[in-house]
């Protein structure tokens, strides 16, 4: 980790275990070397810096461009690994981007139903997620996160923040998929129904 995603890596998790009394289950399904995508629901703001916290290795993540207009935010969130994309159009740079991130050996954090659930219900994912998987052929970990919108109540209401990594989706299983439409549709469709299992294990609970 570079130093400054390090310190700030410490002092996040350190909150969130005493704050949000954090819980990561099936941590063992995260790969410690090389490219990896971690594909996870997405309900709140703070969901890329909680999911990167929860695995012990370093982290890229897409945030949208409007963001980088401030100067100082600007420069954190880049210091912090951050990938400027423009939300609006499908944009070849920033999947660009991402795919070197991964083939240089590093972590991807992905939300492929693009956008944030206002209900907290699994929506479809977009197929420029399946398409990166697809070129970069690297294991994809799916993940399931709970209780982050309101993260800072969690020490007053009883309930702790819960991050639910799965078995990974293999760069061979992705190969077998077509390099194209369907197949790009194909592959994310996997990440939804692999993200849905993680979210109805959390409900039995």
């Amino acid at each position: 980790m570079k130093p400054l995603y390090r310190a700030v890596w410490i002092i996040l998790r350190i909150y969130l275990k005493i704050f949000c009394r954090l819980k990561v289950i099936g941590e063992k399904n995260m790969p410690l070397t090389g490219g990896v995508i971690l594909a996870s629901n997405h309900i709140a703001a703070g969901d890329p810096p909680f999911l990167g916290t929860s695995a012990r290795r370093m982290f890229f993540f897409m945030a949208k461009k409007e963001l980088f207009k401030n100067f100082f935010l600007r420069t954190l969130i880049t210091a912090l690994n951050s990938i400027p994309i423009n939300r609006g159009i499908f944009d070849h740079q920033a999947l660009e981007r991402s795919e070197k991130v991964l083939r240089d050996g590093y972590g991807l954090i992905l939300f492929p139903e693009g956008t944030r659930s206002k209900t907290g219900e699994l929506g479809k994912g977009k197929p420029g997620v399946g398409m990166l998987a697809r070129k970069a052929l690297v294991p994809v970990v799916p993940a399931y996160i709970q209780n982050s919108r309101g993260f800072y109540k969690l020490l007053f209401n009883g309930r702790r923040l819960i991050v639910r990594f799965g078995s990974p989706i293999t760069p061979e299983w992705l190969a077998s998929q077509s390099d194209h439409k369907d197949g790009y549709r194909a592959i994310s469709a996997e990440f939804m129904r692999r993200i849905a299992i993680l979210k109805s294990e959390a409900e039995k609970e």
